[in-house]
């Protein structure tokens, strides 16, 4: 017991005065430990796809499943380099939006990266929904699945822009954690889409993207969202105590 206040899966802190509840340290490092290997698998996903479009056929033999994904990506070189290269940044970048301690100690380094961070957001959402209308392996679902959570990434991001001018910062931290969640959620696809190919071949079936593409589109992004309302309802009563606290130190 602390003051009346019993730990549980949060810890009790005092600041000036004030108890704020922090979230647990282990639950803490598991949650960033989620977020940076997502991120990796991203930058890698960019970094592959560059490759292939760069030098056609290098990583994925002809009768490999994949060659049929790089193949429709082929087809629209310039638009897909537009869409990886920001998404490469929007992986890289943020994480570093969501550091207390870099936000506290340098908050222009914040600021401007904040603001490179929004907009390659904005070129991954607007070119994102392009492919999506193009021709996609999972046909109608992977395009719905896109066009919904895709409009959303950008009226999260837009939200979280308005709440920082209007320096509501607690509103603007959650915002941007949907935001993020979502763009982290193409990442999260990629195991999902993984798995698919390794049931079908354990069954000595030959996986064919289209059939699965859609569904996996679905999961991911609906799993990302959940983890991003449970994360954000988790810490909120933390966040909000010390961002109103912030202006005073």
């Amino acid at each position: 017991m602390y003051g009346g206040y019993k730990e549980t899966g949060a810890r009790v802190s005092l600041v000036r005065g004030t108890r704020v509840m922090t979230p647990n340290r282990v639950v803490m490092r598991l949650v960033w430990v989620g977020v940076i290997f997502l991120a990796f698998i991203g930058i890698a996903m960019a970094a592959r796809r560059s490759i292939v479009l760069l030098k056609p056929g290098a990583l994925s033999a002809r009768n490999n499943p994949a060659a049929e994904l790089d193949h429709a990506f082929a087809d629209r070189r310039t638009l897909t380099f537009a869409h990886i290269l920001p998404a490469a940044l929007f992986m890289m970048l943020g994480p570093l939006q969501f550091v207390r301690r870099l936000r506290a100690t340098y908050p222009r380094l914040h600021r401007w990266s904040g603001r490179i961070f929004l907009t390659a957001s904005l070129v991954v959402g607007i070119t994102g929904l392009a492919l999506a209308f193009g021709k996609t392996i999972g046909g109608v679902d992977e395009k719905a699945a896109i066009t919904l959570f895709g409009s959303f990434f950008l009226i999260a991001l837009a939200k979280g822009l308005w709440h920082a001018m209007r320096r509501e910062f607690a509103q603007h931290r959650e915002w941007m954690i949907r935001g993020y969640a979502i763009g982290l959620a193409v990442a999260t696809i990629r195991p999902i889409m993984a798995t698919f190919f390794a049931v079908a071949v354990l069954r000595g079936h030959r996986p064919e993207p289209h059939q699965f593409f859609g569904t996996a589109f679905w999961i991911g992004f609906t799993l990302q969202m959940m983890a991003a309302e449970i994360w954000i309802n988790y810490t909120r009563p933390g966040a909000k105590a010390q961002m109103a606290l912030s202006p005073a130190e």
